[in-house]
C-alpha cells in the first residue's frame, strides 16, 4: 500500500510506499502533524505536514500499539483516539504518544471513530461483526452496531477539500 496526496487540481503525488495495511488518518489541531495507522505493524506514525506543498516528511513512530489499531481521530487538545480491532476498546494517546486512557466497549471489533454532534463532543464509533464466532456474538450481540460516547474535549471540525 501507499499514501497519496491529492492536490486541489486533482493531481496526485505518492508520499509513502511499502505499507501493508494503510488505515486511519488525521491531523493535529495546528495542522502541522499528520497521523497515520499501519494496522499490520501495530503502529501509529506521525509525519511533519507542510500544508502549502501538501507533503509529508520525517516519519516517526508516534505509538507502538498493544493490539491491532484501526481508525483514528484527533481531538481539540491534540489527543489521538484509536479503535483497537479485536481489542474491545479505544485507546487515547497524549500528544507525546503516551497511552492516556482505555475505553472498554461491549464489542470486540471497533473499526473507526469520528467526532460529531452540535459541539463535536460525541464520539461515534463504528464496529464490525464479520467472521466473529457464534460464542463471541452471544457475548457481544451488538457487534456491527454504531455506538456513541460523550466526551469532555471536542473533536476538530472537518477541513474541506480545496478541489
Amino acid at each position: 500500500g501507499a499514501l497519496y496526496a491529492i492536490s486541489p487540481d486533482l493531481s496526485w503525488q505518492r508520499q509513502e510506499s511499502g505499507l501493508t495495511v494503510a488505515n486511519g488518518l488525521d491531523w493535529s489541531p495546528d495542522g502541522r502533524t499528520f497521523y497515520f495507522v499501519d494496522s499490520a505493524h501495530s503502529r501509529i506514525y506521525a509525519y511533519e505536514f507542510e500544508a502549502k506543498a501538501g507533503t509529508l516528511a520525517n516519519r516517526r513512530v508516534f505509538a507502538e500499539v498493544a493490539g491491532r489499531p484501526d481508525g483514528l481521530a484527533v481531538d481539540a487538545e491534540g489527543f489521538v483516539w484509536c479503535a483497537i480491532w479485536d481489542g474491545w476498546c479505544l485507546h487515547r494517546y497524549a500528544p507525546d504518544g503516551r497511552l492516556d486512557r482505555e475505553v472498554w466497549l461491549p464489542v470486540p471489533r471497533p473499526t473507526s471513530l469520528a467526532f460529531g454532534g452540535p459541539d463535536l463532543k460525541t464520539l461515534f464509533i463504528t464496529t464490525a461483526r464479520i467472521r466473529l464466532p457464534s460464542r463471541v456474538l452471544a457475548e457481544a450481540p451488538f457487534s456491527g452496531g454504531l455506538f456513541t460516547l460523550p466526551v469532555d474535549v471536542p473533536g476538530l471540525p472537518t477541513a474541506e477539500f480545496g478541489g
